[in-house]
């Protein structure tokens, strides 16, 4: 992976961080399904973060309670490389 490519990776990164540390993980919850405030695919050209939990018991605890939920742990998410990114920087090389 070029150095700038892990430069924009790290920023999504950093963001996760930052909502984490700051206890700002959900944005809003409609029924059982909460919308987080991770960076999506569109908030850069590298890489995202997505759920990856088995079910919704598979959870790891939180630094700091979310403030809208008061959750003190919260599903798996990890972080991906966007398909458009896989397809550009790797098959059309």
């Amino acid at each position: 992976m070029p150095y700038a490519d892990i430069l924009e990776a790290e920023k999504v990164w950093a963001k996760t961080k930052d909502i984490i540390s700051k206890g700002k993980i959900v944005k809003k919850v409609v029924g059982k399904t909460r919308y987080t405030n991770f960076p999506h695919k569109s908030f850069n050209s590298v890489s995202h973060v997505r759920p990856h939990a088995a079910n919704a018991a598979d959870t790891y605890p939180l630094p700091t309670k979310d403030k809208l939920t008061k959750a003190k742990e919260y599903t798996k998410h990890c972080f991906w490389l966007n398909n458009t990114y896989v397809r550009d920087a790797i098959y059309l090389l």
